[in-house]
């Protein structure tokens, strides 16, 4: 006569089961953070040269130069949100601004993951173009002179 409850043999087998499951579906839900986070800066990125450009064409400084902004300047104009502004958002370091030569015409912006590896494999730079390229090779760096994208970047493609 067999009481009521489970073997050590079923309940090894269902903490196999367990285990295989735990062991496919992390990785996956880890890369698919991840790949969310990389859309996000690059939807970021889009946002910031249609901010850009509003900024610029509408004097939202008032000073009478039709110029680009820094980060913090579109923030307080509310063009982008405050935490995109502050620098930091879903796992990306964002810094962008205007070229401090000519600040008209040239606006140059960077996206780099927060911890490589597990927030993003990709770093992203944008410019006053509206071009969005990335490398997997180094973090980018903001280029205040000449604003150019860097020649070893591609366009983001969707996985």
């Amino acid at each position: 006569m067999r009481t009521k409850g489970f073997t050590v043999f079923e309940l090894l087998v269902i903490l196999a089961l367990i285990a295989v499951l735990g062991a496919i579906m992390v990785p996956l839900a880890l890369r698919n953070r991840k790949n969310r986070m990389e859309v996000d800066a690059i939807s970021a990125l889009k946002t910031c040269a249609t901010a850009e450009a509003i900024f610029r064409e509408g004097d939202k400084e008032n000073d009478g130069n039709l110029d680009y902004g820094m980060l913090s300047e579109l923030g307080s104009c509310r063009l982008i949100d405050e935490e995109f502004a502050s620098g930091t958002k879903n796992g990306y370091l964002f810094q962008g601004s205007y070229s401090f030569s000519t600040s008209e015409f040239l606006w140059f912006a960077v996206a780099n993951p927060v911890l490589p590896g597990a927030t993003g494999d990709r770093y992203f730079s944008a410019n006053m173009a509206g071009v969005i390229f990335y490398t997997t090779a180094a973090a980018e760096v903001l280029d205040t002179n000449s604003c150019l994208l860097p020649g070893r970047g591609v366009l983001p493609q969707s996985k």
